[in-house]
């Protein structure tokens, strides 16, 4: 069973900044050793990226879509929305074991929900080398 992981956007940005680290990554996904799960949320922020070669690269990480949850709309005020943030994290929370970010806040927020293992960049790159 592969270990199930979302990755914040930070995180695609760490990837394809590390010289080979991306292909070692989707080795991994086809190899059936991790699933990177991602929402539209990461998707749309990685669309907004201004450098279009630096875009592409993070866009061929492979990993699969999943449904933004819908836990953080509840209690939202008509015609408000729940951040960014809190959508990636109840998302993780219901569809993967281990959310990877740089952003303190983020882990935070997702430690304090207690159903999330919580990883920095630098422990999914040792992750994947011991996998190799």
């Amino acid at each position: 069973m592969p270990k199930r992981l979302m990755l914040d956007t930070n995180v695609y940005d760490l990837v394809v900044a590390r010289r080979d680290f991306a292909e070692r990554l989707n080795r991994a996904v086809e190899d059936g050793a991790i699933e990177i799960l991602r929402t539209r949320v990461q998707e749309e922020e990685i669309a907004r990226i201004p450098d279009a070669s630096r875009r592409a690269a993070m866009r061929r990480v492979r990993g699969r879509t999943v449904p933004v949850s819908d836990a953080p709309w509840q209690g939202v005020p008509k015609g408000g929305a729940p951040s960014e943030d809190a959508l990636i994290v109840a998302t993780a929370e219901e569809s993967a074991e281990i959310l990877v970010t740089e952003d303190r806040e983020l882990a935070k927020r997702a430690k304090a929900g207690g159903r999330l293992e919580v990883w920095r960049f630098d422990q999914l790159v040792g992750f994947v080398e011991n996998l190799l």
